[in-house]
């Protein structure tokens, strides 16, 4: 995968400290957190490790592997409330099942899960350099965080389920937020990162909230990365509201159009609070009809999503 630095950024450059630790805020729902996600459509499997601190130095972690090439149960290890060292960094950074090692140069990094019936053994290499909502020109979301970064790349790597080894190389993204995160101020959400092996890649989070839309994301395409402008987006969902088909037509900065397209494979709720359901879901994509991989999250308010499921089962 091609790692050079852009021809053309229409975004300033993080600063490679923001791969580690922030000081947080003394304020109720301070917290930062690192996600990495990555699908494997050919062998019809998503997985995920998502870390999390917050403002008392109490961390946790999940770790959850799903998709038809897993089985009907998906497979988690999560815990939470374990407490850490205020000098503890994302250099070497273990809680639970979970071990990841971020070079702190938002570059690479090792994944690493062990639990009785998992292991994952992963490497994380930058496609391009990070993008941080921060540089849009009104910041990040207030609800989501002080700043949060955005970054796919390439994932390589092993799983062991159960002793049986499962060896990938496939496309992922990671983010790094921190700040104050407010779950029940959005109404909903589609957060997507789609790539192809080539190197095209393309982000967007659009978020419904305050009574308006948020838009944040970007492209990075031929060397050139430029922030997204606009979203078309079309999709359609099962009787559970879990997203089964998006298609979504990106205009950024630079004015370039870009298509994404493609079919879910693969499903996971998770449950941050009690007033938020997360879908995430595993995507076989095409980029402008070149072969891709890719992730989707789609955020309901879950009184509201209980009530579109009853609706759509007439219930």
């Amino acid at each position: 995968m091609n790692t050079a630095r852009p021809q053309s950024l229409t975004v300033p450059e993080l600063e490679p400290v923001h791969d580690g630790r922030h000081q947080l805020k003394n304020l109720p729902l301070e917290r930062e957190s690192v996600p990495y996600v990555f699908a494997i459509p050919e062998q019809k499997i998503c997985a995920f490790v998502y870390t999390w601190v917050n403002k008392d130095n109490l961390a946790g972690s999940i770790f959850v592997a799903y998709g038809p090439g897993i089985g009907e149960q998906p497979i988690v290890e999560a815990i939470d409330n374990v407490e850490m060292g205020a000098s503890s960094n994302f250099d070497d950074w273990h809680v639970g099942c979970v071990h990841i090692k971020q070079d702190l140069k938002l570059d690479r990094a090792q994944i690493r899960v062990d639990s009785k019936r998992v292991t994952l053994e992963a490497s994380f290499q930058s496609a391009h350099p990070a993008y941080a909502y921060g540089f849009h020109s009104e910041g990040c979301p207030s609800y989501a965080a002080t700043n949060r970064l955005e970054q796919a790349g390439r994932i390589q790597g092993v799983l062991r389920i159960d002793g049986k080894a499962i060896e990938f190389d496939t496309t992922g993204a990671r983010d790094h937020s921190w700040g104050t995160r407010d779950w029940e101020t959005p109404q909903h959400w589609k957060w997507l990162h789609a790539q192809t092996a080539s190197g095209t890649c393309v982000h967007f989070w659009q978020i419904n909230a305050r009574g308006r839309t948020d838009l944040r994301g970007y492209v990075f395409r031929d060397g050139r990365m430029a922030e997204v402008e606009s979203v078309d987006i079309e999709f359609e969902v099962d009787a559970e509201y879990r997203q089964k088909r998006i298609v979504a037509l990106v205009v950024d900065r630079q004015g370039r159009t870009t298509s994404v397209s493609g079919e879910f494979f693969a499903h996971y709720t998770l449950i941050p609070g009690p007033h938020t359901t997360l879908i995430e879901a595993g995507l076989q994509c095409g980029i402008d009809g070149v072969p891709g991989a890719g992730w989707a999250e789609f955020m309901w308010p879950t009184p509201y999503l209980e009530h579109l499921r009853a609706e759509k089962s007439g219930a």
